[in-house]
């Protein structure tokens, strides 16, 4: 069998693309740790069981990891998520690109085009989210539809820490009031008053009410993953590597929304992410509830920012009437859908994609 070092001039005529199997174990995760460094393959190995083999959409013949291969040698890899996603009242099978990586000695040979093309192929939506440049420049150069960025909506909690860590203490102390007061006036916040919706933490698992919350509100949507009980039980209950606080709306009783929640430390600060949310789109009061306990969870864990990204109009207008203002999104959205046409990409106001779709919280 031919070493790497004599495959790298030759034409690819020869390259052969599959599902990955268990031996091609050990040679990718040598390839990450090549690719992306040994702490990287590290955390990826911990993960790994969880996000590709948990997933309850991973189909019986194995995880969605497609492998390139040159007479026998493993030269490259991507690996996917399967979702199921409601496009218009229908549900598709798509998945979420995720890490794609070829050998060093390997790249631009064309490698990773081929690995994209051949999941394409295997699906009926492929979906790119967060993408780097390199994976954003191949996504557009494969004509995939570029609707991004995901529109990132902030809201400033603590106007102190904020200043604090960027100017003198002194001065940090005399700007402060200044800021909060314009913030107060550039965003104000439109405080709910009564109403019949109680948000309270999640207690115990994602029941099948969750299923039900879905067939009624996902008809408001035109484009998002599907978020019924297993998927919402795997993604935010069993993570080794991330905690979250769910949190959940009802009215009289009745499921009407969730939403999940957990803090991190950015750029030396505490942010709080809203990472997940679902309800009736035009439930303007249980949207407004579940957001009211959002930013209370980000004081209660002394987070200067609390953040969240949708494409929906509807919800990011109870966002803006909650003293959220948009900022510059770093959440490129790329995707493939060949059963809508051109016109579907055109319009994404009905459209839901958070932080908590595809990998993107993928740090502790």
């Amino acid at each position: 069998m031919p070493g790497v070092a004599a495959l790298e001039d030759r034409a690819k005529d020869t390259l052969e693309i599959s599902r990955r199997s268990d031996e091609d174990r050990q040679s990718l995760e040598s390839m990450y740790a090549e690719v992306f460094g040994a702490d990287a393959a590290k955390r990826n190995r911990a993960r790994f069981r969880w996000q590709y083999e948990e997933n309850p959409h991973c189909p019986p013949e194995g995880p969605e990891i497609w492998v390139a291969r040159e007479e026998g040698v493993v030269l490259g890899q991507y690996a996917t998520m399967p979702i199921r996603l409601l496009v218009r009242g229908r549900i598709l099978r798509g998945s979420w690109g995720m890490d794609v990586m070829v050998r060093p000695s390997l790249q631009r040979k064309g490698i990773g085009s081929r690995l994209f093309l051949y999941w394409d192929q295997q699906v009926e939506a492929a979906l790119g989210l967060g993408l780097s440049l390199q994976s954003y420049t191949l996504f557009r150069k494969l004509r995939f539809e570029d609707v991004g960025p995901v529109p990132c909506y902030s809201k400033v909690i603590d106007p102190k820490a904020l200043v604090f860590r960027r100017l003198p203490s002194p001065l940090a102390a005399l700007a402060t009031p200044a800021l909060r007061a314009a913030l107060y006036l550039a965003f104000p916040t439109r405080r709910t008053r009564g109403g019949s919706v109680d948000v309270r933490p999640l207690e115990g698992s994602f029941g099948r009410e969750y299923d039900t919350l879905w067939e009624k509100a996902s008809p408001k949507f035109d484009c998002t993953a599907e978020r019924r009980s297993d998927y919402l039980e795997w993604k935010f209950k069993n993570p080794p590597h991330v905690r979250y606080d769910v949190f959940e709306a009802r009215r009289g009783g009745e499921l009407s929304g969730y939403v999940v929640l957990r803090t991190a430390v950015r750029n030396g600060g505490r942010l709080a992410l809203l990472v997940d949310l679902f309800a009736d789109p035009e439930d303007r009061e249980g949207l407004d509830a579940l957001l009211d306990r959002a930013i209370a969870y980000a004081r209660e864990t002394s987070a200067a920012r609390l953040q969240t990204f949708t494409f929906d109009r509807r919800i990011g207008a109870r966002l803006l009437a909650k003293g959220f203002f948009l900022i510059a999104s770093p959440m490129q959205f790329c995707l493939r859908i060949r059963s809508v046409g051109e016109k579907f990409f055109r319009d994404t106001s009905r459209w839901h994609v958070t932080f908590g779709d595809s990998d993107q919280d993928r740090e502790a």
